[in-house]
């Protein structure tokens, strides 16, 4: 268990200096038959150590979600990307650009740590909430999803797991892509990539646009996203590169429809890294990260007006350090060095939040298919103290069966945010002593691989137990939220998924969570956690009856659920019951010619009425239409 001691866009673009995201590997450039024609190299997982394995040798439970997926099921954003996932619940407040929140494994948003190009996007005073609510997945190339306590390789709030993104690593010929979409709720949107590159020069970028109405009046949504990456093996097993992300967007709240709160949105997040990757050998690789981040929140209160408007602001630069090193064939040792540097802005208050953290794992393959890891890190925060954490697993994987046995345990932590430990007016008081979240979970599982890959399986059960966890906390005498320590937690339950392709043409795809999420803070009053479903699944055929044609349909179903409703006038609040819902999708494409592929998809294809967040109905059965040119 952990152990605490205390001791504006454009503008913004002109003032970006980059110098460091997810390693690439210089055999990847290196391994072309030709400059301008790539060749496919075998999967590998990145998250579950930070550098490149063999699936079959993980113990953790992870996923890997291929972009070539996602574009044949016309999935556009990164929450209905995730919410396929077991073990993942994806709760939106309200339509498209709302705030969105992460549960996995029923640890929640800011205990799950989304990790983009190498860096985290979780900060000390803010989720990725907004971000998350608008995101697409234009410009990625990796997304994975690692379940279970991550904090030794990775800090604060992987607690419940991490998701990593990376964006597009160029190669090849120059090829691109151009999107046009149109639907119900006014929506508009368009999309632009490139990418290309030579065995030793590899570019990408995108931009994307998105305006929607919305189904409600004043709930209108508007974003714009890019991404860029460059990179250049300077001499052999030398390489140098950047890249740049970022989403600034605009959204009109319109508040829920039990306690009202229209206002609007502005939250711009912009990410730049730099890294240089020194590979002298195969079996080593050193790779320097340098980044810059900023978040910012902006709420114009239009119900209460300007004394409630509220105002944040996060910059952060972040150095890492990482090594990857096989001592022998079957030892690899991961270590680094990470340092990062914020500065918090809201009103009448700035503060500096300095934070230093050494790691280190070893994963060993003594004997067959026998794998074991462990690793450990510490880490100092200047305003919450130090945080020791420690992880193990262990997996054999059967050759001739192809079946894989795993096991993990590991510790996590959350370090408080600015706003909970020093206020931000006019909502949230200071509470200075307040202490950081820890976590303990475990999990076992098992993945089968049939039929020669054509059917694989996987499950797991898993056990979290939370501890110092921070609520915010009405306090009359103040007038204000206060942040304490007050609550315990117990999350359990059962992870499944199956994916089948008995032929080339077709292709299902399903997964189940059971969870069962407590507040464990009163043992003479245990009560669910709010807005993790007991049930939830999510199911997707794909159809290919031509070379040219695509067809789909999926279903999606949350079930056992509670949430909280508030009653502003008394500051009370008391738990409901929610209803269930299932939600269908239908999709099909046709490919008009060599460049031009025609597609069209029904969302809430039943017109489920539903809410995610209760008092926040979810957009009613919708249409929309894409024409894409490839060039």
């Amino acid at each position: 268990m952990p152990s605490f001691q205390r001791s504006r866009l454009s503008g913004l673009l002109l003032n970006i200096i980059a110098l460091a995201t997810t390693f690439v590997s210089v055999a990847r450039a290196q391994t072309l038959s030709h400059p301008d024609d790539p060749i496919r190299l075998e999967d590998v997982v990145v998250s579950a150590a930070r550098a490149p394995q063999d699936p079959r040798y993980i113990p953790s439970s992870v996923s890997f979600i291929k972009p070539t997926d996602l574009a044949l099921s016309q999935i556009g954003d990164l929450r209905t990307a995730l919410a396929a996932e077991p073990g993942v619940i994806v709760v939106a407040s309200g339509a498209t650009g709302g705030q969105t929140a992460i549960f996995m494994r029923g640890a929640g948003t800011d205990q799950v740590l989304l990790f983009v190009d190498g860096v985290r996007m979780n900060t000390t005073d803010a989720g990725y909430a907004n971000f998350l609510g608008g995101a697409d997945v234009v410009g990625i190339d990796r997304l994975e999803v690692l379940r279970g306590p991550q904090s030794t390789l990775y800090g604060s709030s992987a607690m419940g797991g991490v998701i990593t993104m990376d964006t597009t690593h160029g190669c090849g010929q120059l090829s691109g892509t151009t999107v046009a979409t149109i639907g119900s709720f006014g929506t508009f949107g368009g999309n632009v990539a490139i990418q290309g590159g030579t065995r030793t020069f590899g570019y990408s970028a995108s931009l994307s646009r998105t305006l929607t109405d919305n189904d409600r009046p004043e709930n209108t949504y508007k974003q714009t996203s890019y991404s860029s990456r460059l990179e250049l093996v300077a001499v052999p097993g030398f390489l140098i590169g950047a890249t740049l992300r970022g989403q600034a967007g605009k959204y009109q709240e319109a508040g829920s429809s039990l306690s009202g709160g229209l206002g609007e949105i502005e939250a711009p997040n912009h990410l730049i890294t730099t890294y240089a990757q020194w590979s002298p050998t195969a079996a080593f690789r050193s790779r320097l990260t340098a980044a810059w981040h900023q978040t910012e929140y902006n709420w114009t209160d239009k119900t209460y007006g300007p004394t409630s408007n509220y105002y944040t602001r996060n910059t952060r630069r972040i150095i890492d350090w990482q090594n990857s090193w096989f001592v022998a064939e079957k030892v690899q040792l991961v270590a680094g060095a990470n340092a990062e540097w914020a500065h918090y802005t809201t009103k009448g208050v700035t503060l500096n939040d300095d934070q230093r953290g050494l790691y280190a794992s070893v994963s060993v393959r003594p004997v067959g298919g026998l794998v074991l890891d462990v690793g450990g890190r510490t880490d100092d925060h200047d305003l919450e103290g130090r945080a020791n954490t420690w992880r193990a697993g262990s997996a054999y994987y059967f050759h001739q069966t192809k079946t894989k046995l795993r096991a993990t345990y590991g510790t996590g932590f959350k370090v408080p945010s600015m706003t909970n430990r020093f206020g931000s007016p006019p909502w949230y008081g200071k509470s200075p002593t307040i202490m950081p979240e820890e976590s303990k979970g475990w999990d076992v599982g098992i993945d089968q691989e049939l039929l020669g890959g054509q059917l694989t399986a996987s499950a797991t059960y898993f056990h979290n137990d939370f501890h110092d966890l921070i609520a915010s906390v009405y306090t009359p005498s103040e007038g204000k939220y206060i942040a304490q320590n007050v609550n315990k937690a117990r999350t359990e339950g059962g992870e499944f998924a199956l994916s089948a392709q008995p032929v080339s043409t077709v292709k299902l795809r399903a997964s189940y969570t059971y969870l069962t999420a407590l507040n464990t803070s009163s043992s003479a009053n245990t009560v669910r956690l709010t807005r993790r479903p007991r049930h939830s699944g999510d199911v997707e055929l794909r159809v290919l009856p031509s070379s040219v044609c695509t067809l789909g349909a999926g279903l999606h179903f949350v079930g056992g659920r509670e949430d909280t409703v508030y009653e502003p006038a008394t500051y009370a609040s008391k738990q409901v019951d929610v209803e269930n819902y299932v939600t269908a999708r239908v999709f099909a494409s046709w490919q008009a010619s060599d460049k031009v592929l025609l597609k069209l998809r029904i969302e809430n294809a039943l017109d489920e009425k539903y809410a995610d967040a209760i008092g926040y109905s979810a957009l009613p059965c919708g249409i929309f239409s894409s024409v894409e040119w490839k060039f």
